[in-house]
């Protein structure tokens, strides 16, 4: 044997080996795409029902705040017209109610003075008096001064 067949043998050797090994690396590869390619599959088939079942929620949910949103305008409106009946209500039984209560409360003591033996005396009749300073008549003010004329423009 010559140095270019051992040279030869060991080539033909080497290159058997990458080749051994390329097939190994291939084989492995061939394998993981086949588990890559069922579990995409799994995916697949999980995915789909639920992409389904949560379109259908999101539907539901749509209807939900639709029908809510009815609610709150109907409360919106049940409101204002419950404020508007209310203050009907109190503008109109406000000086009626009042005015019993006043008449309760006169005719409770004229029952109670009448129990009591006194005679009912009528109520004299009230003077309103001005607040000091707002006494400005022709004559002058309080202090006897003239009143001080307005300013023309």
């Amino acid at each position: 044997m010559s140095a270019g067949d051992v040279l030869a043998v060991v080539a033909a050797t080497v290159v058997t080996m990458l080749v051994a090994v390329l097939a190994a690396t291939l084989v492995a590869l061939a394998r993981t795409l086949r588990v890559l390619r069922e579990t995409a599959v799994a995916l697949h088939d999980e995915t789909i029902p639920l992409l389904a079942a949560a379109r259908d929620a999101v539907c539901d949910a749509a209807v939900e705040v639709d029908r809510v949103e009815r609610l709150v305008t109907s409360a919106e409106r049940l409101s204002g017209a419950v404020d508007g009946a209310s203050r009907i209500a109190a503008r109109t039984l406000r000086s009626p109610v009042v005015k019993a209560m006043a008449f309760g409360t006169g005719v409770s003591r004229a029952a109670q003075r009448l129990r009591e033996g006194e005679t009912p005396v009528p109520p004299a009749r009230r003077r309103r008096r001005r607040k000091a300073g707002s006494f400005a008549g022709a004559e002058g003010n309080r202090d006897g001064k003239p009143a001080a004329k307005p300013k023309a423009s």
